[in-house]
C-alpha cells in the first residue's frame, strides 16, 4: 500500500489547537484569579450593649458587729450563778452571772440603820438648837436685869454714904452710921460687878451658842453625806456583782463557772447580731481612690452567689504595712440588716464602685487597639458569618477589667462620638491585624465558631 501524504500535516494542526487551548486556559485561570478577592481573615465578635459602667476597687474582708461588748466584774469575788450560754440570744438587761454578796448586803443593811439614825440626829438638832437659844436668850435677859438692878443699888448705896458723910460732918450722925452705909456701898459695888461678870458670860455663851450650832450642823451634814456616800459604793458594788446583757444581742464567750473566784477580767463576751459591719482591707495602690460613703457590694465566701448591698463608712488615715506592701482599713456599712446571711467572722469580697457612668456604650477591652495616639475599634459590616472591617474611633473614658465605657455620642440617638450603636459587632480576636477594608469572616454571636472563608 502506498503511504498518505496528508498524515503528517494533520498531526501538526491537532498539536497546534492543543497548545492554543493551553494558552487560553492559563489566560482564563490568571484572568479569573486576579479577579478574585484576598481571603476573608478569621476572627470573632461581639455586639456591643449599652447601659451602666461600673468600676471597682477590691479588697477582702471579715464581718464584725457594731456593738460587741465584754463583760467583767469591777471587783473580784466568788461565782454564785452563771445563767449565760454560748450562742444563745440574751435580752437588753438579762441577768448573765451573779457573784455572792452575802457580806456586802449585811454591810449594806448595816449601814442603811446608820444611816437612819443619823438622819434621826440630823432631824432633832435644829429644833433643839432653837430650844436651847430661846433658854438662853431669856439666861441673858435675866442676867441683864440682874446687872440693871446690881448698878441702880450701888448708886442707892453711894448717895446714902454721900448722905450719911454730910451728917457726920454736922455731927447729925455717929461714925458708926457712915461705916455701916460704906459697907453697904462695898456690897453694892461688889454685886454690881458680879452682875457684869454674869451678863458678859451670858452674852458670850449665846454667841458661841450660833457658831457651835453651825458646826454640829455641818459635823452632822457631813456624817450623813459619808454614810451615803459609803452606803452607794456598796449598792454600787452590789449592783456591779450582777453581770446583765447591756443589749439585745448573742452570748458568744462564756469563761467562766459558779464556784470561781474571778477578778476583773472579762468572762462573757455579748455581741449585737442585728448591727453589722465589716473591717475590709484593700491594697494601697488602689485604695487612693476610695471615698467615704461610695457603694460597695458584699460577697459572702460561703456563698458567692449572695450580694449584699453596703456604703464606705469610714477609711482609716493610717495604712498598715503588710511585707513589701500596705493594706488600708476601711469600715463598710451595710444597707439593710443582713440577717442570717452573715454573721461576725465570716470572711467577705468587698466590691466597692469607684467610678459609675449611668448609661455608656461597652467596648469589651479586647476590641480596643490604638494607632497614633487614639483608639479604634474595627466594627463588621455584615451579620451572616462574612463582612467588611471598618476602624472606627472611639472615646474611652473608663475601663475596668473587661470592658471599656464610651460616652454616647449627639449622632444619633444609642450612638457614640465614632458612630458605633448597640448593636453593632466588633472583632475581638487579632483586632490588630485586620486591616480597614478587610473582608473578615465570623461565627455569628448566637453560633459557636468562625466561619471559614474563600
Amino acid at each position: 500500500m502506498t503511504p498518505r501524504r496528508g498524515a503528517p500535516r494533520h498531526r501538526k494542526l491537532v498539536w497546534l489547537v492543543l497548545a492554543l487551548l493551553v494558552v487560553v486556559a492559563a489566560a482564563a485561570a490568571f484572568a479569573w484569579q486576579a479577579r478574585r478577592p484576598p481571603p476573608a481573615v478569621a476572627t470573632v465578635v461581639e455586639p456591643l450593649v449599652r447601659g451602666p459602667f461600673v468600676r471597682e476597687v477590691t479588697g477582702t474582708g471579715v464581718v464584725e458587729a457594731e456593738r460587741e461588748r465584754a463583760l467583767a466584774f469591777s471587783g473580784g469575788g466568788n461565782v454564785a450563778e452563771v445563767r449565760a450560754v454560748e450562742g444563745a440570744a440574751v435580752e437588753d438587761g438579762e441577768v448573765l452571772a451573779r457573784l455572792d454578796v452575802g457580806a456586802l448586803e449585811r454591810d449594806a443593811e448595816a449601814l442603811r440603820a446608820s444611816l437612819a439614825s443619823a438622819r434621826a440626829d440630823r432631824a432633832r438638832l435644829e429644833p433643839q438648837q432653837r430650844v436651847d437659844r430661846l433658854e438662853l436668850e431669856s439666861t441673858v435677859h435675866q442676867a441683864e436685869d440682874a446687872l440693871v438692878r446690881a448698878e441702880r443699888a450701888r448708886d442707892d448705896a453711894a448717895r446714902e454714904l454721900d448722905l450719911a458723910r454730910r451728917l457726920f460732918d454736922v455731927g447729925a450722925t455717929a461714925s458708926e452710921g457712915v461705916r455701916a452705909v460704906e459697907e453697904t456701898l462695898d456690897a453694892a459695888e461688889r454685886a454690881q460687878q458680879q452682875a457684869r461678870l454674869t451678863a458678859s458670860s451670858a452674852r458670850s455663851r449665846l454667841l458661841n451658842l450660833d457658831q457651835l450650832a453651825a458646826a454640829q450642823i455641818a459635823a452632822s451634814d457631813a456624817q450623813l453625806a459619808q454614810l451615803e456616800i459609803n452606803l452607794r459604793n456598796l449598792e454600787a458594788r452590789l449592783q456591779d456583782a450582777v453581770l446583765v446583757a447591756p443589749f439585745a444581742g448573742v452570748v458568744t464567750v462564756v469563761n467562766v463557772r459558779p464556784g470561781d473566784q474571778v477578778g476583773s477580767q472579762p468572762v462573757i463576751t455579748v455581741v449585737d447580731t442585728d448591727e453589722l459591719q465589716v473591717r475590709g482591707r484593700f491594697d494601697e495602690n488602689r485604695a487612693v481612690e476610695l471615698l467615704v460613703g461610695q457603694g460597695a457590694v458584699i460577697v459572702p465566701d460561703a456563698d458567692a452567689g449572695v450580694r449584699l448591698g453596703a456604703r464606705l463608712a469610714r477609711i482609716s488615715p493610717v495604712a498598715q504595712r503588710e511585707g513589701a506592701g500596705a493594706q488600708v482599713s476601711a469600715v463598710v456599712a451595710f444597707d439593710e440588716p443582713p440577717g442570717a446571711t452573715v454573721r461576725p467572722g465570716y470572711t467577705v469580697t468587698v466590691r466597692v464602685r469607684v467610678r459609675e457612668i449611668a448609661d455608656a456604650l461597652l467596648v469589651p477591652l479586647e476590641a480596643i487597639s490604638g494607632r497614633d495616639g487614639a483608639s479604634y475599634v474595627v466594627r463588621v459590616l455584615a451579620d451572616d458569618g462574612v463582612g467588611t472591617a471598618e476602624h472606627v474611633p472611639v472615646e474611652v473614658l473608663e475601663r475596668n477589667p473587661t470592658v471599656a465605657a464610651v460616652r454616647v455620642g449627639p449622632v444619633a440617638e444609642g450612638a457614640a462620638p465614632g458612630g458605633l450603636r448597640e448593636g453593632d459587632l466588633v472583632a475581638v480576636v487579632d483586632v490588630d491585624a485586620i486591616a480597614d477594608g478587610a473582608r473578615v469572616s465570623f461565627t455569628p454571636p448566637d453560633r459557636g465558631g468562625p466561619a471559614l472563608g474563600d
